[in-house]
């Protein structure tokens, strides 16, 4: 074990996926979005970063209603759902080799859909954007699907530092009180020049866990 922070325990296998060209997993995504809970997003802001973990098991039991007792309480009190989407498959262990990030924006009753790769994961984004909305009690008034055009990545690895790097920026915007006045369009926006360079992405993560050990 390399770190246990809070309910995340890093390993040194998750460690290595950080490197440069390696597929970072979802133990490295749910330590980034641990961090952001605590030190980062206010106690006031209603922002939800569901883990990995926690979106494969909406994605794939069969009745959502049986996961309710597991869920965070009272999601529809949340303004903004950080949902990080994979495209793995049931009962194969993590298998996934692609990460999207899907966002729930509650003002704009919206999905928004980030892929580094264009349409890569659109099917189970759909899927875990329809689960959502089972779970959230939508049924009646189902919430749009809005694909972003999203930077895209230059390799087959760089996915999980996108999905990060996005959150960062989406977080920081949704928690500044000089962006209280941003329409929709333009909070949810994202140019590669509004994100983080992937090799900082990975090599800041690096620095943070040798930090906190």
């Amino acid at each position: 074990m390399l770190l246990h922070y809070h309910d995340v325990v890093i390993h040194e296998h998750d460690y290595e996926t950080l490197e440069d060209k390696q597929w970072m997993n979802d133990t490295i995504l749910a330590f980034h979005q641990e961090y952001l809970d605590r030190n980062v997003i206010p106690d006031s802001a209603k922002i939800l970063l569901l883990r990995p973990g926690m979106v494969e098991l909406i994605v794939h039991i069969q009745d959502v209603t049986y996961i309710s007792s597991a869920l965070p309480p009272n999601l529809n009190h949340y303004d903004a759902l950080f949902i990080p989407v994979s495209d793995s498959r049931p009962h194969a262990g993590f298998s996934g080799s692609h990460w999207s990030l899907l966002v729930f924006l509650k003002r704009s009753h919206a999905f928004y859909y980030y892929d580094s790769m264009g349409e890569s994961n659109i099917a189970a984004a759909r899927l875990t954007a329809r689960r959502m909305i089972a779970i959230l009690g939508y049924a009646n008034q189902p919430p749009r699907f809005i694909h972003m055009n999203t930077p895209h990545q230059a390799n087959s690895a760089d996915c999980g530092a996108y999905v990060i790097a996005i959150t960062d920026n989406l977080v920081q915007r949704m928690i500044s009180s000089s962006s209280s006045g941003l329409t929709v369009e333009r909070l949810m926006h994202i140019e590669k020049s509004d994100i983080r360079a992937v090799k900082n992405v990975r090599k800041e993560l690096r620095k943070l866990i040798q930090q906190l050990r």
